[in-house]
């Protein structure tokens, strides 16, 4: 039973040490997420506006011809 309560402290902070570190990698992931997640926003929307472009230089050139 001593034991146990010598020990207790020590064991105390090796929880706080686990608890600690299950919040900061889950905030760190949290962040990696939204940062892939703006790349691939990035992404899309280039997509998007090249397309924009192609579509306007086609129109731009079936006008020109006309």
């Amino acid at each position: 039973m001593e034991n146990i309560k010598e020990l207790l402290p020590q064991i105390l902070m090796g929880l706080l040490v686990i608890i600690f570190w299950f919040i900061i990698r889950g905030i760190l992931k949290s962040i990696s997420a939204k940062m892939n997640n703006n790349e691939l926003y990035k992404e899309d929307m280039l997509n998007v506006l090249e397309e924009i472009r192609d579509e306007l230089k086609e129109l731009n050139k079936n006008n020109l011809v006309k």
